[in-house]
C-alpha cells in the first residue's frame, strides 16, 4: 500500500479555522461520506483538547456555520455531518484510506495520514492538499501497515491522560519533525518512561 503524511494550512477548513480561532486542537476522523447535490457530506468523529470554554465555543461557532448539517459533543467528543466541498473528492473517495485520525493544531495547520493501493489517486489528493490547502507533502511510501484507527477517534481518556496529551501537543510531539521525544516529555511531566 501507499502512505503519504501531509501537512496543511487550517485556513480553508472548516473545522481547522474554527479550532485557531477557539485554540482547542482535535483528532477528527471521516466515519463516513457520500455525494449529494454538488457536495461531499461527511460524518466525522473526533477528540477535543483544551479548555472547557473553548472546546464549547467551538461548537458554537461551528453550528454556525452553514455547511455544518448536525454537530453533538459530549464531554470531549465530537461527532457530527459536515458539507464538504465537491473537489474535495479526490480526499473522499472508495480509493483513499484514511490511516488516523487528523491532527488538527490551533496553531492553524492539520497533518493527514492517508493510503491507497492505487499510488495516481493518492497524487491526486496530494496534488489537490498541495494546490487548495498549502499542503507539503512530509512522506509518500511504499509499504505495510499494521494497523488503522477506526474504530474509536481516542479511547476514553481519564483526566491524567488527557494532560499528558495535552503536553504532548504543546511541546510538539505531533509535530512534523517531531520537536520531543517521549523520553524528554516523561521527564517533563515527572513521570517514569515506561508509564
Amino acid at each position: 500500500m501507499w502512505i503519504a503524511k501531509i501537512k496543511l494550512s487550517s485556513e480553508r477548513t472548516l473545522i481547522g479555522s474554527k479550532a485557531t480561532e477557539y485554540h482547542v486542537n482535535l483528532f477528527c476522523f471521516p466515519i463516513s461520506y457520500y455525494y449529494e447535490k454538488g457536495w461531499v457530506i461527511v460524518q466525522i468523529a473526533g477528540t477535543l483538547l483544551g479548555s472547557p470554554l473553548n472546546k464549547k465555543k467551538l461548537v458554537k461557532g461551528l453550528k454556525k456555520e452553514k455547511r455544518v448539517i448536525n454537530l453533538e459533543l459530549n464531554k470531549d467528543f465530537l461527532v457530527g455531518t459536515i458539507k464538504e466541498p465537491i473537489y474535495t473528492k479526490s480526499i473522499y473517495n472508495k480509493e483513499i484510506i484514511h490511516i488516523s485520525p487528523a491532527f488538527i493544531s490551533e496553531e492553524g495547520y492539520e497533518i493527514v495520514n492517508v493510503g491507497s493501493f492505487n499510488k495516481g489517486k493518492l497524487v491526486q489528493l496530494i496534488k489537490l492538499i498541495e494546490d487548495r490547502y498549502k499542503g507539503k507533502l512530509l512522506y509518500i511510501q511504499q509499504r505495510k501497515i499494521n494497523s488503522i484507527s477506526v474504530m474509536r477517534v481516542n479511547p476514553e481518556l481519564t483526566e491524567k491522560q488527557k494532560n499528558a496529551m495535552g503536553l504532548a501537543i504543546k511541546e510538539g510531539y505531533y509535530h512534523s519533525p517531531r520537536k520531543i521525544d517521549l523520553k524528554q516529555l516523561a521527564k517533563l511531566s515527572k513521570l517514569s518512561f515506561s508509564t
